[in-house]
């Protein structure tokens, strides 16, 4: 496997300049796309980190990890299971393990010259460097490092001599010679525990640093490229392949998540990509391994340069997997669901990516405290951007049964957990909304109804416990178990009706039926109710998953997946046993003690243990730490094995959750970690400080999202910043209009001020900032900070403002636009063939050729830019009418209207030409015409607001009567080919 790195080395800057002017010349989305220019005073917008690359993974290898290298030591710890301490462990990457030696105190006759630690390569090699990780309590305060050159390693010699080591201890040696084995030979300590070797690394060449960057899950190689950034623009299309793969559909949710933040029409197409597209091609990747199935379902390559933006892979799942990297180098508003001004620009960059796992998942319990299934999808969106690709629903528990079975009308969603909980119900329908909008995301929704136990909602609502419970039973919580009563006859016939129509609307092939904590429960009944649920499962073409220790009911050569979570049993003797991984049976793995979400962090409210943020990362699946019984699962019990882990799952308990302002303050940031580890290679998810920085870029993008995360002190977070397009009307002006929003970082919201530049020459005013400060104690997120203001503007026209952010001697200088140019309700690009009649909203023309007339009704607009009319353009009382850069062949008639341009200099509207005669007439609003060449008369009359008619070339007269105020022309003359009469005469 190889690897390059990214470090960050310069940070975007914005400043406060003094007096932005107004606009030049203007496209659709690129009128404002080109207004953001970076300035250059006061503090950084740390959002988009560059990087230099370290040495090629071709020049340095961690020997250590080559096959057929062996760890070895004088002495070992012997606790029992002695795999927890074995040598071996120092070299697995897993840097949360380790080798400890056999001393673990300092009394009479111990001598640290015995303890030694060694490595010996699969082939003598030269070594360049030796690094360790050592835990603080348990290293030595002096030794030597040592290497052999013969084969037996039986003759030594000392390259370095280390007293007090660091935590992270590296030494360069640099020999050249073949080197067969490398020892740390301690030689004095003062720990009473002995040594302890987390990690002891071999390397052929320099260590390469840790890899950072802005991708989260870290890719598997990343490597940074030269030249100019590559931009994203109002040109800009999503180019596929070939529409004949059904890539279309894909390209489409990925258009539409950069619609919101850009305003962009980003149209769909075939054909040959430009520098400004985004590009997907479904084809081979060379560099992805083959032969790995994983990699050729959703491995990809993504090249980013000036010359355009370039995904590729085997399957469309792929490509949509390098799009979520994309999306991540470009600015962090680009996650917002209103436009902004941009530049949105990306870093050159080449990668090369692929998942560990095919199981991605994350859990959450709409059973105890409903979710809406506009939360439901919000959340979806999230896991999609982290590459995610399961989605676990608990759709049943004793508090609630949340999915409609017809047939079964008392199973009504009635029920929640806890006060001012929240209830709700799916229909089928919903719930099939719910699995599409998924799929479109390339995530494949699991659900979950609960039992036997776990069930009180479902028992009552079918009858209760005279129905549903065995002879006797006292518990309301479960279903009959015991074969031999009537009433578990009773209770399977439900089932297989519950599992039918689940299956019918769940394309995936899982269902998953709970089987957790059934305590008192007979184990031979519990373990014959498993097996019945098999066979239903079965019988409905799917396969099925349970809670362990469901996987005890299950026939020996099913395929059904054990959901590995914790030895739990309420307080019994221990249930978990090798016979649970023994049989190859495939297994999620849910480690309660580093994956569960519902547990509470950072001094907020939630279950206990508390999971920090270093521990839901400082963990792996191939070494899980079993709470219950404090030791390690893979040596106490040999497993989960490695070869059997289909994935990770990371889920949320709803019964402290109320709806989805606290369901995603626990999942976020922590999800971010576990998906990581289900993405990434092992060798990159080990570096808690390198995770961190990550997660400081991952901030900006949740904060533009609007999602509630925890922004927790352990992460530095990134700032940015996003200024919006403020449009007035006829009147010029603005409202409490949104101007700007920023990330307040690390810093508290209440600790800016800030300041508007209107961009008009007006005084600047101080501003009020709108936003939320993280409490943890209610489960609260660090919002953006909004500023709003009120203005009217002296003319119509576009200007550029700024919205200056102050804390403490450090500026945050962000442009925004004022403009009386009208937000697009549909764009048209490329051709339109025959007449365009728009009847409501504004239709937008960019870089189009309409074939026929266009006609615009009363109450509609028209913007067009960059485009060409062959035909009349007629419009009666419309709202707008805006040529810029466009070339109409027939005559221009607009009458009744709100507001006319035909070019605008000052309002960044370039010069248009009209083939014909043009007649204005009876507008409300500001009527501009300059610049503008018209190929017949031109009649401006009964116009009553500002009119403008400067600079034209006109190929007829030039006639001017009635207009309140009259025309001026600016101090540009007209040029006619006709006479100038009436209020024109002088212009």
């Amino acid at each position: 496997m190889q690897f390059s790195f990214l470090s960050p080395k310069r940070e975007r800057r914005y400043g406060g300049g003094r007096r932005p002017r107004a606009v030049p010349a203007l496209t659709i989305g690129a009128l404002l796309a080109t207004l953001f220019v970076p300035l250059t005073v006061g503090q950084a917008l740390a959002d988009t980190p560059t990087a230099s690359a370290v040495p090629s993974p071709s020049e340095s290898v961690n020997l250590a990890l080559q096959p057929g290298a062996v760890a070895s030591a004088k002495s070992q710890r012997t606790t029992r299971p002695e795999a927890t301490y074995a040598p071996a462990n120092a070299i697995d990457v897993f840097a949360h393990n380790g080798w400890t030696s056999n001393y673990a105190t300092v009394g009479d006759g111990y001598d640290p010259t015995r303890d030694w630690f060694q490595v010996k390569l699969a082939e003598p090699a030269p070594v360049y460097e030796v690094f360790s990780l050592w835990t603080s309590a348990a290293k030595p305060t002096e030794y030597e490092l040592q290497v052999a050159t013969d084969a037996g390693c039986q003759t030594w010699s000392t390259v370095a001599h280390v007293v007090n080591p660091s935590d992270k201890d590296s030494q360069v040696i640099d020999r050249k010679d073949p080197i067969s084995c490398v020892r740390m030979q301690a030689l004095a300590t003062n720990s009473r525990t002995g040594y302890t070797i987390n990690e002891f690394e071999v390397w052929s060449g320099p260590k390469p640093a840790p890899v950072v960057g802005q991708i989260i899950p870290v890719p598997v190689r990343q490597t940074p490229g030269t030249g100019r950034p590559w931009e994203l623009t109002a040109k800009s299309r999503i180019v596929v392949s070939d529409d004949g793969d059904g890539l279309a559909a894909t390209a489409e949710v990925v258009a539409g998540y950069l619609r919101l933040a850009t305003g962009y029409a980003l149209p769909v197409v075939t054909g040959s990509a430009t520098a400004a597209d985004i590009a997907l091609t479904l084809a081979p990747v060379p560099d992805l391994p083959q032969g790995n199935e994983i990699a050729a379902a959703e491995g990809y390559s993504l090249t980013v340069s000036s010359a355009g933006a370039k995904i590729v892979a085997p399957k469309a799942h792929g490509l949509f997997n390098g799009f979520q990297s994309l999306r991540q180098l470009l600015p962090a508003a680009s996650y917002s669901p209103t436009p902004g001004t941009g530049p949105w620009t990306a870093q050159p960059i080449t990668v090369v990516d692929y998942p560990r796992y095919a199981h991605r998942g994350l859990q959450l319990d709409p059973a105890r405290n409903f979710l809406t299934v506009a939360e439901t999808k919000s959340m979806i969106d999230q896991l999609a951007a982290l590459k995610g690709d399961r989605l676990h629903l608990h759709l049943s528990d004793s508090q609630s049964w949340r999915l409609e079975i017809k047939g079964y009308p008392a199973l009504d969603g009635r029920g929640c957990n806890g006060t001012g909980c929240v209830a709700g119900f799916y229909t089928q329908e919903d719930f099939k909304d719910l699995v599409e909008y998924a799929a479109d995301r390339f995530i494949e929704v699991v659900p979950e109804l609960e039992g036997p136990a776990h069930a009180t909602a479902a028992v009552a609502a079918l009858g209760g416990l005279a129905v549903m419970g065995c002879q006797g039973q006292t518990q309301t919580d479960r279903f009959c178990t015991d074969p031999n009563d009537p009433a578990s006859g009773r209770a399977l016939a439900f089932w297989r009706d519950a599992i039918a129509q689940l299956a019918e609307i769940t394309p995936a092939p899982i269902i998953h039926i709970g089987g957790d904590e059934a305590i008192g429960m007979r184990h031979d009944h519990y373990m014959w109710w498993i097996r019945q649920m098999e066979i239903i499962v079965n019988d409905n073409g799917k396969r099925m998953m349970g809670w362990n220790p469901a996987l005890e009911g299950y026939a020996p050569d099913s395929t059904s997946i054990n959901h590995y979570w914790s030895d739990y049993t309420g307080g019994g003797p221990p249930l978990i046993k090798p016979e649970w991984f023994n049989h190859g049976r495939d297994v999620i793995v849910t480690p309660e003690y580093n994956a569960y979400l519902d547990f509470g962090y950072d001094g907020s409210p939630g279950r206990t243990p508390r999971t920090e943020l270093l521990q839901s990362y400082s963990w792996d699946p191939e070494w899980v730490y079993e709470k219950y019984r404090s030791v390690w699962a893979q040596p106490a019990y040999g497993g989960p094995k490695a070869e059997d882990i289909l994935g990770i799952e990371a889920p949320i308990w709803g019964e402290q959750m109320r709806g989805l302002a606290t369901n995603e303050y626990m999942v976020f940031p922590r999800l971010a970690g576990i998906l990581e580890k289900a993405w990434s290679p092992k060798v990159l998810t080990q570096d808690y400080d390198a995770y961190r920085q990550r997660l400081s870029a991952a901030g900006p993008r949740w904060a533009f999202a609007n999602v509630n995360f925890g922004t927790i002190s352990q992460v530095t977070w990134n700032t940015a910043a996003m200024g919006t397009v403020a449009r007035f009307g006829v009147d010029r002006t603005l409202s409490n209009v949104p101007l700007a929003r920023m990330t307040a970082g690390s810093i508290p919201p209440g600790s800016f001020t800030a300041v508007i530049d209107w961009g008009d020459g007006s005084p600047t005013e101080t501003a009020v900032i709108a936003g939320r400060d993280y409490v943890a104690s209610q489960r609260q997120g660090r919002s953006l900070m909004s500023v709003s203001g009120s203005h009217s503007y002296p003319a119509d026209q576009a200007y550029q403002g700024t919205v200056t952010y102050r804390y403490q001697d450090q500026t945050w200088a962000v442009p925004f636009v004022a403009t009386g140019v009208p937000s697009c309700t549909k764009t048209i690009s490329g051709t339109h063939r025959g007449p365009l009649t728009v009847t409501s909203g504004v239709v937008c023309l960019d870089d189009a050729t309409v074939t026929g007339p266009v006609t615009v009704r009363a109450g509609a607009g028209l913007y067009a830019s960059g485009s060409e009319v062959r035909g009349p353009l007629t419009a009666s009382g419309a709202v707008n009418v805006l040529v810029c850069g466009t070339t109409v062949s027939g005559p221009a008639g607009l009458t009744g209207g709100t507001r006319v341009w035909l070019g605008n200099r000052n309002g960044g509207c370039a010069p248009a030409t009209i083939k014909g005669p043009v007649s204005v007439s009876g507008t409300t609003g500001q009527v501009t015409i300059e610049g503008t060449t018209v190929g017949g008369p031109l009649v401006v009359q009964n116009n009553t607001a500002t009119t403008i008619v400067a600079g034209n070339h006109i190929g007829g007269p030039l006639s001017c009567t009635g207009n309140t105020p009259a025309p001026t022309n600016a101090g540009r003359p007209n040029t006619a080919s006709g006479p100038k009469s009436g209020q024109c005469a002088g212009l």
